[in-house]
């Protein structure tokens, strides 16, 4: 049922479209393609990634993991943060200073 604008009334639906969870398959399509490029270059990757300086490794790893790894919400992280005293937020710093020159 519609009102006089065309719009479905509450509680009433049309049967057709693309049913609740289903995938794109545009979206499908680029998702399996790109999955087969990265499965038939693994080992070229991995030799390029071994090649990178310490650092660029972390950038890497780092950036990467925002496509596969689920973020935290900044609220999430800033409980963290709250949660630490001046002197152990300076003593995290140090560390993460002193991890970052050696590499």
């Amino acid at each position: 049922m519609r009102n006089n604008k065309g719009q479905f009334l509450a509680g009433h639906s049309h049967s057709t479209g693309r049913p609740k969870g289903s995938k794109n398959k545009t979206t499908e399509k680029i998702r399996d393609t790109f999955l087969h490029f990265v499965e038939n270059n693994l080992e070229r990757m991995q030799s390029d990634f071994d090649q990178l300086e310490a650092k660029d490794r972390f950038k890497y790893l780092f950036e990467m993991s925002k496509f596969i790894l689920p973020s935290l919400k900044s609220i999430e992280f800033g409980n963290i943060l709250d949660e630490l005293t001046e002197e152990q937020f300076s003593e995290v710093i140090e560390k993460i200073k002193q991890e970052y020159s050696n590499n």
